[in-house]
């Protein structure tokens, strides 16, 4: 996959260019930005062309997501809700000893630090040990559903991992190695259930073919509601 970028009515516009053996150029918009596939015949003017004629509909959902809230502000102090597995945890800030630590009780998320913490430091601290929570709950939940999705399609994953990624809630790369975004972590089970198979599904499909899709469904017969679902609520679950 390729970054480009193009100048439509006026505005310069990065998009990613995937080739495959599909017979037409296909265009996709989403948190992620615009996303180009083509076929790997299809020269880089004839698919500048394509996205000139399509500049008015690509601008307009650019647009729409630009509009989307942006991912809620991290208050940290305590009674703050945090979004977890589409419900919330509440924060509980604790100024007990020098060790960070987090933990989970029921629906409380118990975070202690050092009191004598202050200002950047402070933010600084707490908001890594917050991700580093999201991050291994994350892996905990999300790298089974993805083995077990991958088993079923009989093929290898060579590595899950999560991470901060701000543009993606999941890729699948050439070797195997599945990425997935810890801010899934906020979302209902069933959407992470959905982005874990369908990065599952690249194992076998690198692209969004239709025979992709028909991988999809074979894992996840009532995908395209899950999808829907993703694409209109998703900013309610994102952590911060």
């Amino acid at each position: 996959m390729s970054e480009y970028s193009i100048e439509l009515d006026g505005r310069s516009v990065a998009f990613t260019l995937r080739r495959s053996a599909r017979r037409t150029i296909g265009f996709t918009i989403s948190r992620d930005g615009l996303a180009v596939a083509a076929p790997r015949r299809a020269s880089e003017r004839e698919i500048r062309r394509a996205l000139v004629t399509k500049s008015g509909w690509i601008l307009s959902k650019l647009d729409d997501w630009a509009a989307r809230p942006a991912a809620p502000e991290l208050v940290l102090e305590s009674g703050a809700s945090l979004p977890w597995l589409g419900g919330k945890l509440t924060l509980d800030l604790r100024g007990e000893g020098v060790r960070t630590t987090v933990r989970r009780e029921g629906d409380r998320l118990i975070l202690k630090h050092d009191a004598h913490l202050d200002g950047e430091l402070r933010t600084r601290t707490l908001t890594k040990a917050l991700q580093r929570f999201y991050k291994r709950e994350g892996e905990a939940l999300m790298a089974p559903k993805v083995e077990a999705y991958a088993a079923r399609l009989g093929r290898p994953v060579r590595k899950v991992i999560v991470r901060d990624q701000k543009r993606r809630w999941g890729s699948c790369a050439s070797d195997a190695t599945i990425r997935l975004n810890w801010r899934l972590m906020g979302f209902p089970e069933a959407l992470i259930d959905y982005v874990c198979a369908h990065e599952a599904a690249h194992l076998v499909e690198p692209n969004h073919s239709p025979a992709y899709w028909r991988v999809v469904e074979s894992l996840m017969p009532d995908w395209k509601p899950r999808r829907q679902q993703m694409r209109d609520e998703a900013d309610r679950w994102v952590v911060f």
